[in-house]
């Protein structure tokens, strides 16, 4: 019997969107996050994959999609009308339908901001920022640790000991309260989870908007920046990626969904999201516009 066909994943450019929403479907629908109401913004994503012409693997278009559905999976409330045994609407003493409210963890495929915007961890209280005229930037935690960041990104400490991060729920010091910088909080927000005023400095200089993402960082809930930093980090290894990036685990041969999590974020639900990311694989390569006008030949059967 001929060995298998090995599957080409270089792919630039469109994919069939029919193609790709029936087989998105049909892996999905069943699933307990499907959210059909997602689905604009998910081609909207996958719009934003297409244009982006340093992601050409189908399996790097895979992981993002995977990663993004994973990521942004939030609490929704969801309504529906109550029935009785039949199966017939109920209603109430004024002949209304009566509506029930539930509320599920879906798929949003959209930017989204950290749940608790970060409670508990040392980068949930907000920082002061303010711009220099020499196109830096002097940020103050609440804890009074004063630091600088210079139009170039580079981070450093304007008293001896001071450490970033800040004790949750603590009190604020008095050089806070008098600082006459703007107050800004920097949870998780994005495709990903960009935490830390100094990832969002960084990943503001490292995407071309200089300390554009520090000083406004709603910015990154936009899908087009929550893409750029998304795309960014995993080509790279930058920003959030700690030095993992794509041709560590796709390239050639290598297929490595699994460990692709070190990425973001370590192994947390890495089995998880390698099962998602197989399963857009799939519909990518249905999708791709060479899988439709040219089918992929069917191997011969060995005659006894």
């Amino acid at each position: 019997m001929p060995a298998p066909q090995k599957i080409n994943y270089h792919h630039t450019g469109p994919y069939d969107r029919v193609v790709f929403q029936e087989e998105f479907t049909r892996q999905f629908g069943t699933s307990g996050r499907y959210n059909a109401a997602a689905i604009p913004d998910m081609l909207s994503l996958l719009g934003m994959i297409e244009r982006d012409t340093a992601i050409n693997d189908v399996r790097q278009a895979a992981y993002m999609l995977a990663t993004v559905m994973w990521e942004t999976t939030s609490p929704v409330t969801v309504t529906k009308v109550a029935t009785n045994k039949k199966g017939q609407p109920l209603v109430d003493k004024k002949g209304q339908p009566v509506v029930l409210k539930q509320k599920k963890w879906l798929m949003t495929m959209a930017p989204v901001a950290e749940i608790g915007h970060g409670k508990g961890r040392q980068y949930h209280e907000p920082v002061k920022v303010k711009l220099l005229p020499d196109g830096g930037a002097r940020i103050t935690e609440q804890d009074g640790d004063p630091f600088s960041v210079t139009g170039a990104g580079v981070i450093s400490p304007l008293t001896k000991g001071a450490k970033m991060g800040t004790k949750d729920g603590g009190a604020a010091a008095k050089s806070y309260d008098a600082d006459d910088g703007v107050e800004q909080a920097y949870y998780g927000r994005g495709y990903v989870q960009l935490t830390w005023w100094s990832n969002y400095a960084r990943a503001g200089i490292a995407l071309g908007h200089g300390l554009g993402l520090l000083t406004d960082p709603e910015q990154v809930k936009t899908p087009e920046t929550a893409y750029a930093l998304m795309s960014y980090g995993m080509r790279t290894g930058g920003i959030f990626a700690n030095g993992r990036k794509f041709s560590l685990y796709f390239s050639g041969d290598t297929t490595d969904y699994v460990s692709a999590r070190k990425m973001v974020n370590g192994s947390d639900h890495a089995e998880d999201i390698a099962k998602i990311a197989r399963k857009f694989e799939a519909a990518l390569l249905k999708a791709r516009p060479n899988a439709i006008t040219t089918p992929t030949p069917t191997p011969a059967t060995a005659t006894p």
